[in-house]
């Protein structure tokens, strides 16, 4: 006996259908009465896909299974390659790519895998904010048109022979009204579209300046930007993209989605950038040139405890120095405390404690590797 197996298909007909037109297949309206998308194939060969409007119908899966094979025979592409791109049809795609020339990467260790994420997340949202409010420098990053970016973005299917972190956002044409005007783009796009082509934009700028050793030029030039798409923040994300265990390069791609082609036209935009390993240290050198002058401030700061140096007294009981790791804004400062005994050995305790959190009110002074906290009022081990 023949058993046929139905292949599960997890695209919709209207994904099928947009792919298709963005290869030329035209729509035959005259059978949507009937409930069917029929499309005709561009090489006038008499060629037609026909599958339901509805995939609900029982017929839906074989018939939409079909389509889809002569859609991949018309682009000599393999069926699941094309399966996958009618997936991310309507939706705009970077694929975080780390690799190596002598061996192949399939995986990454957890901690990498979660700092890779939460990389590309500052990096969405400093896109993000720059669109929204172009600036050398975010103070915040918790802009609410940026943070919907992120709402929206999904995780894709990985790749063989390289670790790939693959993320899409749904192109919306009335997510926003909102554009930004720089010299690669003056249509109306959505803030997701705009945000992914900054993303785009400055790292082939940022490329380019470490080739060119020409930090100070483009800061020049975004200082004297109105509209700068180069920000402290960005930087920082690429710098933390790099995979430090085994000094891996990453390469960022980028695919448009294929059913805006004609509606949103990308305009010298490069699908891929490449940042060897060696870039690191010259990315930590350029994001310095865009880091904002560091401002005297008292507040109350939260953070963590990473060092005590203090020395024993005549009372056996230790006090002075606490190196620590404060939370401000966007970024987190390192900076040393001199602590009497008893906040010592709260600093102490802290320490203990695995992800122990502090409060400590003071002065936080100016500083380049390490500031210094002065004036402590308090300093306080935060509970559960």
């Amino acid at each position: 006996m023949n058993f046929t197996v139905m292949m599960l298909i997890d695209v919709s007909p209207i994904e099928i259908r947009d792919y298709a037109i963005s290869y030329g297949w035209s729509l035959v309206k005259e059978a949507l009465k009937d409930a069917l998308f029929v499309l005709n194939s561009p090489k006038n060969d008499f060629k037609q896909l026909i599958f339901p409007v509805d995939p609900s119908t029982s017929d839906y899966p074989g018939m939409a299974e079909f389509a889809i094979h002569k859609i991949a025979e018309y682009c000599q592409k393999p069926f699941f390659s094309v399966m996958e791109e009618i997936r991310e049809v309507n939706d705009d795609v970077i694929a975080l790519r780390y690799y190596s020339d002598n061996k192949i990467i399939n995986s990454l260790s957890f901690q990498e895998a979660l700092e890779s994420i939460e990389s590309t997340k500052q990096m969405i949202l400093a896109a993000g904010c720059t669109v929204i409010n172009p600036n050398l420098y975010h103070k915040r990053l918790a802009r609410s048109e940026a943070l919907e970016i992120l709402k929206k973005t999904r995780f894709r299917h990985t790749a063989e022979g390289s670790f790939v972190l693959k993320i899409s956002c749904p192109v919306q044409l009335d997510l926003s009204p909102t554009h930004i005007d720089c010299e690669y783009d003056t249509l109306q796009k959505p803030i997701s579209r705009q945000a992914f082509e900054v993303i785009n934009y400055s790292s082939l700028k940022v490329l380019k300046s470490i080739e060119e050793d020409s930090f100070a030029s483009l800061l020049e030039e975004q200082e004297a930007s109105e509209k700068p798409v180069i920000s402290y923040n960005f930087c920082e994300s690429l710098v933390n993209l790099f995979d430090d265990e085994r000094e891996l390069p990453f390469e960022l791609n980028f695919f448009w989605s294929r059913a805006y082609l004609q509606k949103l036209p990308s305009t010298d935009m490069i699908s891929s950038v490449k940042f060897p390993y060696s870039f690191k240290s010259k990315l930590e050198e350029l994001k310095n040139y865009f880091r904002p002058e560091d401002q005297e401030s008292e507040d109350v700061f939260f953070g963590t405890v990473e060092s005590l140096n203090g020395n024993e007294g005549v009372d056996k009981r230790r006090a002075g120095e606490v190196i620590l790791s404060l939370y401000r804004e966007s970024e987190i400062v390192r900076a040393r405390v001199n602590l009497n005994a008893d906040n010592y050995e709260k600093a102490y305790k802290a320490h203990g404690k695995s992800g122990g959190l502090i409060k400590v009110k003071g002065r936080l002074l100016p500083g380049k590797r390490i500031r210094t906290v002065e004036e402590v009022s308090f300093f306080e081990i935060i509970e559960n």
